[in-house]
């Protein structure tokens, strides 16, 4: 009866989802059931507007057949038996078929065959994340809670299911460290021996990369990475992502000083280009590698091209911006000149990895006043004073702009008037 409290608390258009989806698989046979986070965040209280659902049967011809009754979309992933479902106001719900793992080889990603939905529930994670409510009209609303995830989520504790998890999927290590620092949890005693025993063996060196990366992007994601970080390098520290990486002692101002500017970002620049937080905290993590290092792992683990060359731009740039804008009578132009280029990622991190009051002045400087700023004069009115298209077109253009940038210049008469000067020489 908790769940029918529960969901009655949700927006109506998931509610109302939620119902007609049971519904629907009572029309084809089907058991159907929401799953995993969604469930355990329902009962948190926590807001998750992805809904999971798991069917006892062929989860694509559900889908497609439940977005052509309703008018809505349904994108299939043949490769894993699972859909996508969008079109709903505010959310989306994936679609998977109940379905059995076996794991032939340890690390490697599991054999699968349909199953029902203990045996789904068996091949997760956590027991907090084996949950399963019932949305068929005849048993809506049961709760499945084969491994006590209800009785661990009361108790705080991160729990796996066997002996094996963390031999067979190693990248459990980081899902366990990365749940039990959200939800302030506890990694249960016996878990904690799997995960050593795992670390032991050096599984997480045998774990494709791509895998890890996928785990620790998710990580990067969190509201506060920090702690999941200092807690994984504590269990098993980080070679099997770089060998020379370590846990650095100033992390923790640098990532409380990405916090705060994030959050001065956000409050003052709303309407500017959208940052990426999860990229400033990628960058910390691994700006103390030597730039071969990092340019190595970036390649090895496929990091998105966007964050791993805001990671190499910082790095090759840090000693240039910091010389530069340390500087108390720094030109506005010349720290125009040197942040303009830069993500507002980069920019950012080169003030939280300076540390310098100079450096923070001129980058709010050039966040706001000079960044963003426009000359009157067009190409049109050059043109018009006799300059004949060309390269130095562009150069008279930079000129009058560096000219305005540092008050030289206010209105279009004087961009005019130094135009004529410019063209002279």
């Amino acid at each position: 009866m908790l769940f029918l409290k529960k969901i009655n608390e949700l927006p109506r258009p998931m509610a109302d989802f939620i119902r007609l989806a049971g519904r629907f698989a009572d029309q084809k046979g089907m058991g159907a059931y929401v799953v995993g986070g969604f469930v355990r965040d329902l009962f948190l209280g926590v807001a998750n507007y992805d809904i999971d659902l798991v069917v006892e049967g062929d989860a694509i011809a559900f889908a497609e057949g439940f977005c052509e009754k309703f008018s809505l979309h349904a994108v299939t992933h043949k490769r894993f038996g699972t859909a996508t479902i969008s079109g709903m106001e505010g959310f989306k719900a994936d679609i998977a078929s109940a379905r059995k793992e076996t794991y032939e080889k340890p690390a490697v990603l599991p054999a699968v065959s349909f199953g029902l939905i203990q045996d789904d529930l068996f091949r997760r994670d956590f027991t907090i994340n084996a949950m399963a409510i019932a949305i068929n009209a005849s048993c809506f609303g049961r709760l499945m809670d084969f491994y006590g995830g209800q009785d661990d989520l009361k108790k705080g504790f991160i729990r796996a299911l066997h002996p094996l998890s963390f031999i067979d999927d190693p990248t459990r290590i980081l899902r366990a460290v990365r749940f039990e620092q959200r939800f302030d949890f506890k990694i249960e005693r016996q878990t904690l021996s799997w995960i050593k025993e795992a670390v032991r063996r050096s599984m997480l060196h045998l774990v494709q990369k791509h895998r890890l990366r996928d785990e620790l992007l998710l990580i990067f994601n969190e509201k506060m990475p920090l702690k999941p970080l200092k807690r994984l390098y504590a269990l098993c520290g980080f070679s099997y992502i770089s060998e020379g990486l370590r846990f650095q002692r100033h992390w923790p101002h640098y990532f409380q000083q990405a916090s705060k500017r994030i959050a001065w970002y956000r409050e003052h620049f709303a309407n500017r280009r959208h940052i990426e937080p999860y990229a400033i905290y990628f960058s910390l993590f691994f700006y103390p590698l030597p730039l071969k290092d990092i340019k190595k792992a970036m390649l090895d683990f496929a990091f998105h091209k966007g964050a791993s060359s805001r990671l190499v731009s910082l790095k090759e740039n840090i000693h240039t911006i910091r010389n530069g804008l340390s500087k108390k009578n720094a030109m506005p132009s010349t720290v125009w000149r040197l942040l303009e280029p830069l993500s507002y990622e980069v920019v950012l991190l080169a003030e939280i990895l300076s540390r310098h009051k100079e450096v923070s002045r001129h980058i709010e400087d050039f966040l706001f006043i000079y960044n963003g700023q426009r000359l009157h004069l067009k190409g049109e009115d050059l043109a018009g004073l006799g300059v004949e298209p060309g390269p130095h077109f562009k150069k008279i253009l930079d000129k009058l702009l560096m000219a305005k940038i540092d008050g030289i210049v206010r209105d279009k008469e004087e961009e005019l008037r130094l135009a004529q000067k410019l063209m002279q020489k």
